[in-house]
């Protein structure tokens, strides 16, 4: 496992299936750091947005570190192709000056902006994604296909790691289009309760001498950590990662066929599936669905499962996926 992490790991958990154990390798850490940094100040209670509106977000090394990621109310993470990830962020409760590097979408990004109505921004995508987006009746907002005045292109990192916007111009966007607003269904508040669980690791690739991708998250000071490979990670504002609430689900993974996309995969989320919840420093099994709406989480007894105010990162992982946790000290 990477150094610096969390010490000696327990409680080994395998998501909704027998996957093999993964082991880690070394690799280089791209855009994140161990120094201390400012942390962003928590979502408020009432909307600053018109309209919620989710945003893909490129997470290749070459795109780190990101910009926007403390201000959304909702990440989700979803392998992509090739052992690497891709956000999806929803802004709601607080803007962001500065928002990327955009990327294409996917077919899965494609059904949670539909299930909640969101306005999509994105730049291209997967051949199936970008056809589906009429049948799905999405509010598109895609830089290459009709939206590019709201995006713009730094010069400090070459194509296509430096496209970027801001939630005042998709804001515009969204007027201009006459998109309906639609906002973040609200989580039940409340303290959730569980085996104490100061962190966990999550392996989402491990290619040796070609990619390793470990996911952590380190609970301190009430909130929890992002970590990659084993270092904070930070914005390019300078502020630390850092989630109130995280969930962890496994969902069946499957090959989607794309002629320029090598790789690509899908999810099945109709079917719903098992999890973890971790808030306040405890963990908790639970069940999710998927459906018009959203993602909704369940405790063993029924009942909806209480997140802690503030952010909330959603980790999809193909089902047999180890997920390690960090018991209490």
């Amino acid at each position: 496992m990477r150094k610096g992490w969390i010490g000696a790991l327990a409680a080994m958990v395998l998501l909704a299936g027998c996957g093999a154990s993964q082991q880690a390798s070394v690799s280089k850490s791209h855009g994140v750091t161990k120094k201390q940094h400012t942390t962003a100040k928590s979502p408020t209670t009432a909307p600053t947005l018109y309209s919620a509106v989710a945003v893909t977000i490129d997470n290749q090394p070459a795109a780190w570190p990101q910009s926007g990621l403390v201000e959304a109310d909702l990440v989700f993470e979803f392998p992509a192709e090739g052992g690497i990830t891709r956000y999806l962020a929803v802004f709601w409760h607080q803007g962001a000056t500065k928002v990327g590097p955009v990327r294409s979408t996917r077919i899965y990004f494609d059904n949670v902006a539909a299930a909640y109505g969101w306005p999509l921004a994105h730049a291209g995508g997967n051949v199936d994604a970008l056809k589906a987006i009429g049948p799905l009746g999405i509010k598109n907002l895609d830089e290459i296909y009709g939206s590019g005045q709201w995006f713009w292109r730094s010069t400090d990192r070459p194509m296509p790691h430096n496209l970027y916007t801001s939630t005042k111009l998709l804001e515009q966007a969204i007027h201009q289009d006459g998109y309906q607003p639609a906002g973040i269904p609200a989580f039940l508040q409340g303290k959730l309760t569980g085996q104490k669980a100061t962190g966990t690791l999550i392996v989402y690739a491990d290619l040796p001498n070609v990619w390793v991708y470990e996911v952590g998250w380190v609970y301190e000071n009430g909130y929890y950590q992002r970590q990659i490979d084993g270092n904070n990670v930070v914005t390019q504002a300078g502020h630390d990662v850092r989630a109130a609430n995280v969930v962890i689900i496994a969902a069946p993974e499957f090959p989607d066929p794309d002629p320029y996309t090598v790789g690509a995969v899908n999810f099945n989320l109709a079917g719903g599936g098992q999890g973890t919840i971790m808030s306040r420093g405890v963990r908790q099994n639970i069940t999710w669905t998927f459906g018009q709406g959203g993602f909704r989480y369940f405790l063993a007894n029924g009942k909806p499962a209480p997140f802690a105010k503030g952010q909330t990162w959603v980790e999809v992982v193909p089902t047999g996926t180890q997920v390690t946790f960090q018991p209490a000290g």
